[in-house]
């Protein structure tokens, strides 16, 4: 191991490890991987795979606006493409298929037809089957009569075993000389501008020893630790806003109609109500149905913890078998989750080295898209710590943009 200064790696959910593998590709020397005690968000994460954005253009490109929303959504479609070919390629149990967006009320129809038309002003193929021509397609013929249209985003959807991508990652992490895992939290940073930037790391070992914290001179630390990234860094912790949500798996769900059926394909992941209800079909006839935020207190948001609820369920089931009448869930779940995610205030991921203090970088709030995106921005932070640049990294999602938040303190 390098005598050199580490870069500390804090968490080692799917982005943390995703930042150390590629930091060692790219040549540096000493990284160390700090993995805290919970088990990582990202490994319990239901597997969903999307490109773009998880929500639609127009309401990216109303909050931002439509050049951004393209340089945004073209970065959510990278992330896409690495995250599946790195996966693919370490045989990680997955499949990829369409992104399709249901919709079920005038209003929604409304916005996806404008969608549409500005994503293909913006050269993103995106296409909406409606009346007849959803009628007389196979995605139609398929749906109850809830279902008034279907946008499809192309070949931008999947699922993955987040369980096993994870230990792939950890795997492959392990095989590099260059990187150490230690167990642990990152508990401080001090030295903010100046010469030395230490990390203060709370462990095992400390606590055995009665030390507070083992405290190591770092090059840069790459914060990637979730939610908690609010307590490590104070000034962001009022741009961080938790949220619940709920997930379930169904096993042999199909009835003797599935072969006819697209939506039986692997891959597919869908979406309805503005995220509000969503699944994926798996890999081995199985699949993943998600939502019913709207049950929980203030829709899931700023909630603490994130519990199983039977009336979300419920929800789930029901609203389901509304929109995929084919699909006889006569068993009960197999499985039933629920978990935190992270919406920053501007409903934009957080990515990129903190104003005034370019040796510590941040990623977090990825809405949903968290397997796809956290491994793409660990491949950015690598090559911005590296190089000193990153193109593929849009300037607008550096955490600069919340500064102002730091006054209001």
């Amino acid at each position: 191991m390098s005598n050199q200064k580490p870069v500390i790696i804090a968490g080692a959910g799917v982005t943390g490890l995703s930042a150390a593998m590629h930091l060692a590709k790219m040549g540096a020397p000493n990284v160390v991987v700090v993995r805290g005690p919970k088990i990582p968000s990202s490994s319990a994460s239901p597997g969903l795979l999307t490109g773009g954005q998880r929500d639609n253009f127009t309401r990216v490109a109303t909050a931002h606006q439509a050049d951004f929303a393209k340089i945004i959504w073209q970065f959510g479609d990278r992330a896409f493409d690495l995250t599946t070919s790195w996966a693919r390629d370490q045989g990680t149990p997955m499949a990829t298929c369409r992104r399709l967006r249901l919709i079920a009320t005038p209003e929604e129809l409304t916005e996806a037809s404008a969608a549409v038309r500005e994503m293909s002003a913006a050269g993103i193929p995106s296409k909406l089957l409606t009346g007849n021509d959803l009628a007389a397609s196979p995605w139609g013929k398929a749906l109850g009569p809830r279902i008034m249209g279907v946008q499809d985003d192309g070949e931008r959807g999947g699922w993955i075993d987040s369980e096993i991508l994870l230990k792939k990652l950890l795997a492959a992490v392990h095989e590099i000389p260059s990187i150490t895992i230690t167990d642990g939290t990152v508990e401080s940073i001090s030295g903010y501008a100046s010469a030395e930037l230490i990390v203060g790391i709370k462990s095992p070992t400390t606590q055995l020893a009665g030390e507070n914290l083992k405290k190591i001179q770092a090059s840069a630390i790459v914060a990637a630790c979730h939610l908690a990234i609010g307590d490590l860094i104070p000034s962001l912790k009022s741009a961080l806003v938790s949220s619940a949500d709920q997930w379930l798996t169904i096993a042999g769900p199909l009835d003797g109609s599935a072969p006819q059926s697209p939506w039986n394909r692997p891959g597919i992941a869908w979406s309805a109500f503005h995220n509000h209800e969503w699944g994926a079909s798996q890999t081995d006839g199985r699949l993943l149905l998600g939502g019913g935020r709207i049950l929980r207190k203030w829709a899931g948001f700023e909630a603490t913890e994130a519990k199983v609820e039977a009336k979300i369920s419920n929800y789930i089931l029901d609203q389901t078998k509304k929109s995929f009448p084919h699909w006889l869930a006569a068993s009960p779940p197999s499985a039933e989750s629920a978990g935190l995610d992270c919406h920053p205030c501007d409903e934009l991921p957080i990515v990129g080295p903190m104003y005034g203090e370019g040796r510590i970088l941040v990623a977090t709030g990825f809405m949903g898209q968290g397997l796809t995106l956290g491994f793409y921005s660990g491949f950015c932070l690598a090559k911005l710590l590296m190089t000193g640049h990153c193109d593929e990294l849009p300037r607008r999602l550096w955490p600069e943009r919340l500064r102002s938040l730091q006054d209001q303190e």
